[in-house]
């Protein structure tokens, strides 16, 4: 017998309307797992330490509290949130671009109209 394929073959399902919104969510739902599977083995480590090393949860959580305070802490943080809101504000400022060009195309071309002689009946 055969092995099953590892990798899908042939088109990807759309979902959504639009293809970006159908990546989004695949993104979404990839993070999403990812984060679970993170939240899983720090419980886990959490679990070790406090049977193992004599580490309590109250430590754990005295310690997060103090590394709150952390400059280092904050600058990851500002650093993850630039990166991950990133797409978002790339896409807005080239709409935002695109609709200015326009509207800088539009003023021109109703100048040139208004400059023009209109014809005589």
């Amino acid at each position: 017998m055969k092995a099953p394929p590892q990798v899908a073959k042939g088109h990807r399902p759309q979902v959504f309307d639009d293809p970006a919104v159908d990546q989004l969510y695949a993104a979404y739902v990839t993070l999403a797992t990812e984060l679970s599977v993170a939240f899983d083995r720090i419980a886990v480590l959490e679990r070790t330490l406090e049977q193992h090393a004599g580490v309590s949860r109250a430590m754990i959580e005295q310690a997060a509290l103090a590394e709150q305070e952390s400059p280092e802490r904050a600058a990851r943080r500002a650093e993850l949130a630039a990166r991950l809101v990133r797409p978002f504000r790339d896409f807005r400022e080239a709409h935002i671009a695109a609709a200015s060009a326009a509207d800088a195309e539009h003023n021109q071309s109703a100048g040139r109209d208004a400059a023009s002689p209109s014809p005589s009946p």
